[in-house]
């Protein structure tokens, strides 16, 4: 029998967004250097099927344990309980949390005042935390200086193992800290062939060829900003015939819907209104000529900025958060300012008349970006600090 230290409890209790794709990243890496994985993972009626289906490659081969009981409640009454019960159902020696934002807020407030976690998960715990606020600006409001008074206390007292950032700016600031070997950076990876031809994927996707295409990818939630560029479109006029295909499901809005609708009708947009495979993804990113980025309020970053870069694409993003330092810093696009459409459409416009040797910049940036946020870069910087010797 093989001993704790070798296998490695993965915390994923969601399954929307990159949840089951990190799921899958995550799970082939630590396979790959031998250790033994067990998911504690939502196996409820309406999720096991979707976890099931997009990651039955590795069944049997991984074990599975349900974060939740019977009656649909947590294991042990709670998030945090739940990890520990299955960490020791499964008779591993750690745990990673594919989102540690999943129980951050929960652990960092409760540390602030004196309250632990269970005792046998010190220094066990390792993930990646997305969106670490309070890093940003931890002295208010309240509620970040509480977060950062806790983080504190669980980084000094040896809580975490490996703990990763996406952001290599915040990153850089926590090199000083006490205890900084726990933290690691850890880039936003892409995957696949995204070197397809335009034609083939415009072909594929019913997209004329003479158009200029402007993708907007992801759910239609405001905060991912469809609708300024359904603004823009709406008046848009150039000469490169502009279009916009949007990927992602957005059925919870109905007047954007008949706004794209109507676009549609004229021969100017193209909506695939659900849930979007690998195979479609890469067409999309391939028959685009640019991809849109009008987040609003984005804090952290973004996978669709690595697929575009990887698609040799360059963007147009909101002027805000880290989306914006990568945009400037390795000219990846243009920006505008948040929430403007009148910005939005003037950098549409431009774009589009943009030169060859202009496009050729871009492309060239872009496909060079790809190359830090790889797979292959993404599963070294994750390795790294568990078994440097065989990454």
């Amino acid at each position: 029998m093989k001993s704790s230290e070798s296998r490695i409890l993965i915390f994923e209790p969601g399954s929307v967004g990159h949840r089951i794709t990190w799921l899958q990243y995550v799970t082939e890496a630590f396979l790959h250097i031998g250790y033994d994985v067990t998911w504690a993972v939502d196996l409820r009626a309406k999720t096991k099927g979707l976890v099931e289906d997009r990651l039955s490659k590795f069944l049997p081969g991984v074990d599975i344990l349900s974060v939740f009981k019977e009656d649909g409640k947590w294991r042990g009454g709670s998030k945090i309980n739940a990890l520990e019960e299955c960490r020791r159902l499964s008779g591993a020696g750690d745990v990673f949390i594919n989102e540690f934002d999943e129980i951050a807020s929960y652990l960092l407030r409760r540390a602030a005042f004196g309250i632990f976690p269970p005792p046998a998960l010190q220094g066990r715990l390792s993930g990646v935390y997305f969106r670490p606020r309070f890093l940003t600006d931890p002295f208010r409001p309240l509620g970040n200086m509480i977060k950062a008074a806790g983080f504190r206390r669980l980084s000094q007292n040896r809580w975490f193992k490996h703990l990763y950032f996406m952001d290599e700016y915040l990153f850089s600031t926590l090199k000083n800290e006490r205890g900084a070997d726990q933290f690691h950076f850890l880039p936003d990876p892409w995957s696949g062939d995204f070197s397809g031809s335009a034609g083939s994927a415009r072909a594929a996707l019913a997209i004329p060829s003479d158009k200029f295409v402007f993708l907007h990818y992801g759910i239609g939630s405001r905060r991912k900003g469809l609708h300024l560029a359904v603004d823009a479109m709406e008046t848009l006029t150039t000469q490169t015939k502009p279009f916009l295909l949007c990927a992602g499901a957005i059925n919870q809005d109905r007047k954007l819907l008949q706004r794209i609708a109507v676009i549609e009708n004229n021969g100017s947009a193209r909506l695939l209104n659900r849930y979007i495979s690998d195979a479609e993804e890469r067409l999309c990113f391939c028959a685009a000529d640019v991809v849109l980025l009008p987040y609003i309020q984005h804090y952290g970053s973004s996978g669709v900025l690595s697929r575009a870069a990887a698609a040799g694409k360059m963007v147009i993003a909101s002027d805000e958060g880290l989306l914006a330092k990568r945009v400037r810093d390795h000219h990846l696009g243009l920006l505008f300012h948040r929430q403007n459409k009148n910005e939005l459409h003037k950098r549409m416009q431009a774009v589009s008349i943009l030169n060859p040797a202009e496009l050729d910049h871009f492309r060239m940036m872009s496909r060079k970006y790809a190359e830090t946020c790889s797979r292959d870069a993404f599963c070294k910087a994750l390795l790294l600090p568990w078994h440097p010797s065989r990454t």
